[in-house]
């Protein structure tokens, strides 16, 4: 009979224990849940950024898309009939450059003075002394 309220009272601490135990696992698990939840919702919202940045690339490329499309539609064949036209009107300019320059050398010397008088006599300048 002795033994008896020794084993209750060894039977109580291992349930203590156990309780203690049971306890402190039940608070990890609830910690765990929350720091998982937590985490799933960090996730969530991760992916929701990836996704709209993804539907930002797209549009992106989309739009590149676009314009290389309209840079193979130039027609290339018109290239060169546009170099032809700058070829001839580069000639053009340089006809009159040099119908100017000849122009100019066949002219009496006015002395640099690009003022002439009625009678088309270039000014005396006399030089102070």
């Amino acid at each position: 009979m002795e033994q008896l309220p020794t084993l209750l009272s060894v039977t109580g601490y291992i349930i203590g224990v156990a309780g203690a135990v049971t306890i402190i696992f039940s608070r990890t698990k609830t910690e765990n849940l929350k720091d998982l939840k937590e985490r799933v919702d960090i996730l969530e919202k991760d992916r929701e950024h990836g996704r709209a940045q993804h539907l930002e690339n797209q549009k992106a490329i989309s739009n590149l898309e676009g314009q290389i499309e309209a840079y193979k539609e130039v027609p290339l064949k018109f290239i060169p009939r546009a170099l032809e036209q700058l070829i001839v009107s580069n000639n053009e300019i340089l006809a009159t450059l040099q119908k100017s320059a000849s122009r100019l050398s066949t002219e009496k010397d006015d002395g640099g003075l690009l003022v002439k008088t009625k009678q088309s006599k270039p000014l005396d300048v006399k030089e102070k002394k």
